[in-house]
Formats: C-alpha cells, sequence, structure tokens
C-alpha cells in the first residue's frame, strides 16, 4: 500500500520512462541475445508471434483503443539491463494473454535458468475504469504504486474490459520505486468485470504476487508462489468474486497470505472493499521454521474492509492464522467455514483493541488448530495442496457458492483445489523453479 500523495509525484517519472522508449514504431537498440525487442507505447493492435521470444525493454505501454494480443506458448522476457521493464496496459487498453494448460504465455526474467531472482524486471499492470474509492475523497484520478498510471472513473465503468489472462505466469518480476513503493507481479487497478482472468501463477516477485487497488474483476484458478511481500492483496474498493485461490510462500521471504484494507487514509470510504472470496489455501512457511518474522500472518482484514471469505485453509504461519484490525472492519468484513493449522496462534492477540477471537466466533464453522489433511501442501518442489479423503477438509462444513455463472456450485471441500480432480488445476502449465 503506498499513499496517494506520495505516489501523484511519481507520475512525471513513469512519463519520462515511457516517452524515451518513443512510439511503437521507434525500437531502441537491442541489448544483446536473440529476442525480438518490445518496446515504446503500442498504439495500434498489435499481435505477437509464438514462435518469437520478445523482450520487454523498458515501460511497454498499451494505450487507449489498443489491444496487445500474446498467442499461447509465447515467451516474453523482461529486461535485465534497461530499469525499469514492465508491461503496462492503460485505461482504455486491452491485453489478451491467450495461453493454454499445453502452451501457457510466460513472462519472465531476462536472464538465463539458473540466475533468475525476484525483481530482475518490472512486472504487469492493468489500470482499468472501474471503482476506486479514493474518488470518494475529492480526487481527481487513482494512481498507482510504482507510478504506473492512473485509473478508475466516477462514475466507474463496472464492466470494463482491460482484456483477457488465461493459463500465463508472470515470474522474477518486481520493482522498488522508491521505499514501500513497488510493482507487483501483476497489478490490476479499477480492472473491471469484462475482463476475463483464470488459471495465472505468479512466482517469485520481490513484492505482492496480485494486488487490486479497487475494481470489480473475477478471479478464478489463481496460484501465488514465492513471492517476497502478500501472496494476495486488495483494498480501495475491490468488489469482484475470487474462487480456487492457492498461496505457497517462502519460509524464508514472505509477509501476509492476505493483505486486506479498505482505503488507507479513510477506513469509511465509501465504496468498501467488498468481494465474495470462496475456496482458498493459504500455505505459510509451516512448523519446521524458516527465517524468524517472515511468512507472519495468513490474513490480515484490516481498515474497514469488508467482504466474505468462505472455505479457506490457513496453515504454517509464525505469528497468526488471522488478524482484525481496526474498529471500522468489525461487523463488515466475515470470515466462515475456515480451518486454521500450525500456525504460531490462530488468532492474533495483538492487544490493538479488538477481540479478534471473539469476532472469529461470530461466524460458523471455522475449526482452530485443526489439521485440514492435505497431501503435501509445503512441498516446494512437487506440492500437492488437494485434501486427503476422509480428512478434515472432506468433512468440514462448507458454505455453498452462490449459483451466479462465475461460482463453481457446489463444493464439498475446503481449500482451492478438488481432491476429486485426478490432475490438480495448477499442473504442467506452472513451476516450482526458484530462480
Amino acid at each position: 500500500m503506498f499513499a496517494r500523495g506520495r505516489l501523484l509525484a511519481l507520475v512525471a517519472g513513469l512519463a519520462l520512462t515511457v516517452a524515451a522508449c518513443g512510439d511503437s514504431g521507434t525500437t531502441p537498440p537491442d541489448m544483446g541475445g536473440d529476442d525480438e525487442a518490445l518496446a515504446g507505447n503500442i498504439t495500434a493492435d498489435m499481435t505477437l508471434d509464438a514462435s518469437k521470444v520478445y523482450e520487454i525493454q523498458g515501460i511497454v505501454s498499451v494505450e487507449d483503443g489498443a489491444t496487445l494480443t500474446i498467442p499461447a506458448g509465447t515467451e516474453l522476457h523482461g529486461s535485465t539491463t534497461i530499469v525499469p521493464s514492465a508491461l503496462l496496459v492503460k485505461k482504455g487498453g486491452r491485453l489478451v494473454s491467450n495461453g493454454t494448460a499445453a502452451e501457457p504465455v510466460v513472462f519472465t526474467s531476462g536472464k538465463p535458468s539458473g540466475s533468475r531472482a525476484r525483481g530482475d524486471w518490472g512486472g504487469v499492470v492493468l489500470n482499468g475504469r472501474s471503482i476506486c474509492s479514493f474518488l470518494s475523497l475529492g480526487a481527481d484520478v487513482c494512481v498507482s504504486e510504482g507510478a504506473s498510471g492512473e485509473y478508475g472513473e466516477d462514475p466507474p465503468v463496472l464492466d470494463d474490459d482491460s482484456g483477457v489472462l488465461t493459463y500465463t505466469r508472470i515470474e522474477y518480476a518486481g520493482y522498488e520505486a522508491s521505499f514501500g513503493n513497488e510493482l507487483n507481479g501483476l497489478t490490476l487497478n479499477a480492472v473491471g468485470s469484462g475482463t476475463t482472468i483464470h488459471h495465472v501463477q505468479v512466482h517469485y516477485g520481490l513484492d505482492d504476487g496480485v494486488e487490486l487497488f479497487g475494481g470489480s474483476v473475477d478471479l478464478k484458478y489463481f496460484l501465488s508462489t514465492g513471492n517476497s511481500d502478500d501472496s494476495f492483496d486488495y483494498s480501495t474498493g475491490w468488489q469482484g468474486r475470487g474462487q480456487f485461490w492457492i498461496a505457497q510462500q517462502d519460509p524464508n521471504d514472505a509477509d501476509t497470505g492476505f493483505e486486506v484494507d479498505g482505503n488507507e487514509e479513510d477506513y469509511n470510504a465509501t465504496p468498501y472493499t467488498d468481494p465474495q472470496i470462496y475456496n482458498v489455501t493459504l500455505v505459510g512457511k509451516g512448523p519446521s521454521g524458516g527465517t524468524a518474522g517472515e511468512s507472519t500472518t495468513g490474513m490480515v482484514l484490516r481498515r474497514g474492509t469488508d467482504g466474505d471469505i468462505y472455505n479457506a485453509i490457513v496453515m504454517g504461519f509464525g505469528t497468526a492464522g488471522v488478524d482484525f484490525d481496526n474498529a471500522e472492519t468489525i461487523g463488515r468484513v466475515s470470515l466462515q467455514n475456515t480451518i486454521f493449522y500450525e500456525n504460531a496462534i490462530d488468532v492474533s492477540d495483538d492487544g490493538d483493541g479488538i477481540d479478534d477471537a471473539a469476532y472469529l466466533a461470530s461466524f460458523s464453522d471455522n475449526l482452530l488448530n485443526t489439521d485440514p489433511n492435505l497431501a503435501d501442501p509445503y512441498n516446494r518442489t512437487a506440492p500437492d495442496f488437494r485434501p486427503t479423503a476422509g480428512g478434515n477438509a472432506m468433512t468440514a462444513a462448507r458454505a455453498t457458492p452462490p449459483s451466479d455463472g462465475f461460482f463453481t456450485t457446489p463444493v464439498d471441500f475446503l481449500g482451492g483445489v478438488d481432491p476429486a480432480e485426478a490432475t490438480p488445476w495448477y499442473t504442467g502449465w506452472t513451476t516450482t523453479d526458484q530462480n
């Protein structure tokens, strides 16, 4: 999270960076290797060639009215010599990343396998025209982390279409513009429900796996692995839907599983952060340790957030399974049908004036210190997040998602993966490589 006033000061810096790259017809010198340069401002529809490997050089901006289409099997390398390098989709622009299970689209580091690291390049940013609660506080525009441009409109375009991300991996991304102000692996700024996002992995990023600032977009089948800050971070009025999310954190470099906020400047700002989320598995560092102070809290729910979370598993966090903060949060957010296991403590007792245990107990069917009986969730090279037959994730009470065309319903398990799947949904197109 980053205060709006400081962000506004960074917009000019981004504009200068983009201008330096030139328009789509002006390509900077290739920095070496066999990759084809992708640079500058994309002002007309462009389709990449899956037989080529592309290097993202500098801030590549998809402008209003243009669509960048990336076919299945395409690989894109973020430049590690032109800093920052990132793909930015502006309001009115579209990114269509059409991967498949057999041929995912891969955004990765420009370094060779074995020497890649978090923060090698900037990441992917989508800016849309949907909800942004800063506008209700009198802001003329909303501006995101990393000085990645304007987003949101008043009135919002709830069904705004920023494109498609399917079977897409984003690896080794993240860029620190200044302290506390980074580009994430995937940043979704006021992205609307006309955007399709499913089967996405964000892996080994420098900051959050995915961060949503407002918006109404839905996310399904989303895997966040090895990211050094929060696995899932959403705030400032996001009102979409989510189902089948999994986070596996690095035991030596991670923060929270969920970091959830209303609006950091006014905890009563509207529209509230108010999503519906079903079937989540959050895996921290586990009972065997890791670095002290890492992979801290499973869910931090604060700053007046609303929303409903059901059918979750929260396990292996070093501070607490869940922490409710700020009086404005109490009575808004709900957490039900959730199992907590192998956390340092399941419910925070941080002395902030909130009785976390009592608030959690006001919701139905939460189980503390209960083994969900997952197959192999802490394995970082060949994880298996499926519940085992007859285990608690299969027998505990489940909430039934709405039958609204988005949610898979009913579900007879807790967590982010159906144990009946012979091949889990995250198999084959994702990665566990750590460099």
